[in-house]
């Protein structure tokens, strides 16, 4: 490696994990790292230490020294950063001299899109609409699973374990679902109810794969569930999915999955994503900061 060539950084931070790329210039990939999870709402000091973790294996793998993490002009794709001063705050606790802190659902655009128009619903343990409109970048949701992330996979569990209540209660009658999640709480609505009171997002979203599962048997709850998400997704893409040829892209955890159970209209406009999040991230850090070098 060119001890003199110029590099640039990426990061991809998620409820899920986190991953770093160092690039050429030329886009040219030179090392990868990952860790766990970076979302800077839920978790800021975990955050942290999990981005600077990846960041660590990227340069390690690029036969870099660390000494020079301040001078690579990096951004930073995060869950949670478009939440009140976090994203001051976290750049404020990086070691960067240039860098940026943008939402990872700017990053995960960019690379779905590339710097073209287009829509990407990014749905994962949490969810996020992001599209580009004359070039102007704008997003819908992603307010955190209490209060938003329609369809993610936080709200599939949190929607699950109410349902699971519900029909303990008798107010709706149970199902195979229903009956399996209270049988793996021991039985006991009051262990449903600590470990919602204390389950992360990522906790929460971990039912999300079960859900699926039986509404594929078509368990009458979890078929609920799901036509609910999958309505609001189409709700949300009704307001912001332009009648033109702009490519649209279902990407996250969740996203292919729900692509497949769209009405006839969305799923037929369905494209894959150029790349991906933390090639987003990599491709942004670019064009910033090498032009503003220019």
């Amino acid at each position: 490696m060119m001890a003199d060539a110029e590099f640039f950084l990426g990061v991809d931070g998620g409820g899920t994990g986190s991953r770093a790329l160092l690039c050429t210039a030329d886009g040219m990939a030179v090392g990868v790292g990952l860790a766990g999870p970076a979302n800077i709402m839920t978790g800021f000091e975990a955050a942290v230490s999990n981005i600077m973790t990846a960041i660590e294996q990227a340069f390690e793998q690029a036969d870099l020294s660390m000494e020079r993490v301040p001078d690579t002009p990096t951004v930073l794709g995060l869950a949670g950063a478009n939440i009140g001063t976090l994203a001051g705050r976290f750049k404020a606790a990086l070691p960067f001299k240039t860098c940026e802190v943008t939402t990872d659902a700017e990053t995960a655009l960019e690379g779905a899109v590339g710097s073209n128009d287009g829509v990407a619903a990014i749905i994962g343990t949490g969810s996020v609409f992001a599209y580009r409109r004359s070039g102007r970048f704008h997003t819908v949701g992603g307010w955190g699973f209490l209060v938003g992330d329609l369809a993610s996979g936080a709200w599939l569990g949190r929607h699950l374990l109410q349902e699971v209540l519900l029909s303990f209660d008798g107010i709706h009658e149970g199902s195979s679902l229903t009956r399996k999640v209270l049988d793996d709480f021991q039985n006991n609505p009051q262990t449903v109810v600590e470990y919602a009171h204390t389950a992360k997002p990522g906790e929460f979203g971990k039912l999300a794969p079960l859900i699926f599962e039986f509404a594929d048997q078509r368990d009458p709850i979890a078929r609920r569930i799901v036509s609910r998400a999958t309505s609001d997704i189409e709700e949300t893409l009704d307001k912001i999915l332009p009648d033109g040829d702009g490519r649209f892209c279902m990407i996250g955890g969740l996203g292919p999955v729900y692509s497949g159970l769209l009405s006839s209209y969305y799923r037929n406009r369905v494209r894959e994503p150029i790349a991906d999040a933390v090639t987003g991230a990599a491709n942004l850090a670019i064009r910033t900061f090498a032009r503003e070098a220019t």
